[in-house]
């Protein structure tokens, strides 16, 4: 018996080492995500602050058609499914940009921010215990009538955290009086009492400097033991079982490596993922103007995987990144030989936030498109806001250095993203792409048909080219022709097409293309288009 305790001593003195290690660790991270949490939820905040003031300014207090529009505006601007209204000097919502305000009651004290003219406060809605949010308000002087933006606490939190711990975090928002704003729970479940060996939990916050509010984290003993239950393994194994162990993990890992990640790597080592190009109409003169490419995945057994089966997973794990260059050299080499005959036609990639993060993207540009046949002023970048850029002043320089080489730059899904309109204002971009949500809501929503309306006149304002995405109705396309805007693109059109079948459609609209220069002429018809311009 002496001996079995003898031998325990050193096996029990590693589990502690090992648990007083793995909690400092874990309480690092927790100390993370609380500070990246805060800083995503100050960064929505201000641009709800930052529309409203700027609301406050120039708008006329009161529901005038001019207010009702400024109203609209400033609710794009603030992003984060914001509502904006006007309001009276109780508070009260008198009207707002798209419905009728909510009702909403107070369940905090006002608080002031750096804005003297800016208050700071929970509400909620609803049955009590229901659906909590945020509420600046902004007044010219105290008592005075105003606008209000309210912000859905659980919106303001980012979708995806860089931990190992993230799917068993909780989160909670609190206010400097101890009202909570939100909380959401990421997976973490309280123990069954059933381990014998156990962690402490590790909890962290993080207090805004600009507004009354905190970020409080917590994960569970038990979570951090999960998450580290292979250490343990080791420490507690010894001789043969050990070995047997190794194997059966050398095993498990052999047949993980099957899965999706492991699959999309290969894929990529494989070449697997292919341009497919999706035509862009002058919908005025009936002209193709070019294509962006769209990726697909081609796998060995003959299926074809739309982006929605891959991107996300891709990004997550850095796969995109030579996903991206892959396309970019096998668009050089589908369509290098008919544009250079077609100067005038256009080519888009579609990048993602990592891209803005450094200029390595330029680079690769320039390496696969500086001695080519494709011109440089042939391509457009699209920004995509699957996730928010990181560093705006990083991404403007990634811009600018692409706007040098002689390509455009295009902020994808306007209004839908992380960055609302405030990418807009910030990035530079040569052109704005309109999402086909709004799209979609022509001749159905009278809401969304305004917004369409304002994103053609702020295209117009800002000097910026726009193009509607996913076009599927003659109704839809008059309206947007109508309306102004020169450049779609859509199934009414084309679907994305193959190599093969793109190169296809850019001779049959352009007959004389194996002998003519880049300037002859079109057919009179493209899709549902009739040609109303010899030009």
């Amino acid at each position: 018996m002496t001996g079995i305790a003898l031998a325990a001593v050193p096996i029990v003195g590693l589990n502690l080492v090992l648990g007083a290690n793995i909690v400092t660790v874990a309480q690092d991270e927790a100390d993370g995500v609380a500070a990246e949490i805060l800083a995503v939820v100050e960064q929505r905040i201000d641009d709800a602050a930052t529309a409203l003031i700027k609301l406050g300014l120039k708008s006329p207090q009161g529901c005038g058609d001019g207010t009702r529009a400024a109203l609209l505006s400033a609710t794009l601007r603030s992003g984060a499914g914001a509502e904006v209204v006007a309001v009276d000097e109780n508070e009260r919502g008198e009207c707002g940009a798209y419905a009728p305000p909510r009702i909403v009651r107070r369940i905090s004290a006002e608080h002031g921010t750096r804005s003297s003219n800016v208050t700071f406060s929970a509400a909620g809605y609803g049955a009590s215990g229901g659906p909590q949010l945020i509420q600046l308000v902004w007044r010219a002087t105290p008592g005075a009538p105003g606008f209000r933006a309210l912000l859905l606490g659980e919106n303001l939190v980012p979708l995806i955290l860089k931990s190992r711990l993230t799917g068993d975090f909780s989160i909670r928002a609190v206010m400097i009086d101890g009202t909570t704003v939100f909380r959401k729970s990421l997976g973490a479940a309280p123990s069954d009492g059933a381990a014998t060996w156990r962690l402490p939990a590790v909890a962290a916050s993080a207090a805004s400097e600009r507004y009354p509010l905190r970020i409080e984290v917590a994960a569970p003993g038990e979570a951090l033991l999960a998450a580290n239950a292979s250490l343990f393994l080791y420490a507690n194994l010894g001789g043969l079982a050990f070995a047997l162990f190794v194997v059966a993990a050398s095993v498990l890992l052999t047949r993980r490596g099957a899965g999706p990640l492991r699959e999309i790597a290969d894929g990529v080592r494989r070449r697997e993922f292919v341009p497919y190009y999706q035509p862009v109409i002058d919908i005025a003169a009936g002209k193709l103007v070019g294509c962006e490419v769209l990726m697909r995945w081609k796998r060995r057994d003959g299926s074809v995987l739309a982006p929605g089966r891959f991107i996300a997973l891709a990004e997550a794990s850095g796969e995109i990144f030579p996903m991206t260059l892959s396309v970019m050299e096998a668009a050089r080499d589908d369509l290098s030989e008919v544009y250079a005959r077609l100067p005038q036609l256009e080519l888009g990639f579609n990048l993602v936030a990592g891209h803005f993060d450094s200029t390595a993207i330029v680079d690769d540009v320039v390496r696969i498109f500086g001695s080519s046949a494709i011109r440089m002023n042939q391509l457009m970048f699209e920004v995509t806001e699957r996730q928010p850029l990181q560093d705006i002043t990083r991404a403007r320089l990634v811009i600018a250095r692409l706007q040098a080489l002689g390509a455009r730059v295009a902020l994808d899904d306007v209004g839908t993203g992380h960055g609302g309109l405030s990418y807009l204002l910030k990035l530079g971009v040569d052109v704005m792409k309109m999402d086909k949500m709004f799209v979609d809501a022509i001749g159905t929503e009278r809401y969304s048909v305004a917004i369409v309306d304002s994103l053609v006149k702020l295209a117009d304002d800002m000097r910026l080219e726009l193009v509607a995405e996913g076009v599927e109705t003659f109704e839809q396309l008059e309206y947007l022709r109508a309306k102004g805007v020169r450049r779609a693109q859509g199934y009414v059109f084309a679907p994305p097409l193959s190599a093969s079948s793109f190169v296809a459609l850019v001779r049959a609209m352009h007959p004389g293309l194996a002998d003519a220069a880049a300037s002859t002429p079109m057919r009179d018809y493209v899709g549902p288009l009739r040609r109303t311009s010899s030009v």
